[in-house]
């Protein structure tokens, strides 16, 4: 699992990285004057998000399957609340562009979770494939 959680890790913060910069090309050639500068956190937000999900997952593999599917859905809690103080935070401290930031970190979001399955699935055919 070790070997797993390590490339899961490398992998994901490959794919958030590619993601962002891409995020930010696109951003900049459609809205050049609407570009927020709370941008680069929506990535960072993920990413953290991401992989500790990634480690919590990879530490408690060898718990009861219901036990894992728990805790797999408090991270999904914790990532929803997470992702709802960062909006309120924006929205109240800036206040603006708050159309494209909706729409940009909605595509993150939308993202993140395609991701998030994968890795999940790629967790548990390593948990039957050890058992």
């Amino acid at each position: 699992m070790k070997k797993l959680s390590a490339k899961l890790l490398g992998l994901f913060t490959l794919v958030m990285l590619v993601l962002g910069w891409t995020g930010w090309g696109i951003l900049k050639s459609i809205f050049p004057d609407e570009v927020f500068t709370w941008y680069p956190y929506i990535p960072g937000i993920f990413l953290v998000m991401g992989l500790s999900m990634i480690i919590t997952l990879a530490k408690n593999y060898k718990i009861d399957g219901k036990k894992l599917i728990n805790i797999y859905m408090v991270l999904k809690l914790l990532k929803l609340v997470t992702a709802m103080v960062y909006m309120l935070g924006f929205y109240f401290t800036v206040g603006k562009d708050i159309k494209v930031f909706g729409f940009t970190f909605a595509a993150f979001y939308a993202a993140y979770i395609g991701i998030e399955t994968y890795i999940f699935s790629l967790i548990e055919k390593q948990i039957k494939k050890e058992e």
